[in-house]
């Protein structure tokens, strides 16, 4: 079982991928191009962690 700071970075990374997503969807895109790249990255680790 992972211990509670590695859970709580779990949440945050979820958190931010989430909102990403979600600004994505209702922003213009040239609005929400910042957030794609970090976006990306975290889902690229969270994968990596998950398997």
């Amino acid at each position: 079982m992972a211990d509670s700071a590695e859970l709580l970075s779990l949440l945050v990374v979820v958190e931010f991928v989430v909102i990403a997503v979600i600004v994505a969807l209702l922003v213009p895109l040239d609005a929400a191009v910042p957030f794609l790249p970090l976006a990306l990255a975290f889902l690229v680790v969270l994968s990596l962690y998950l398997t």
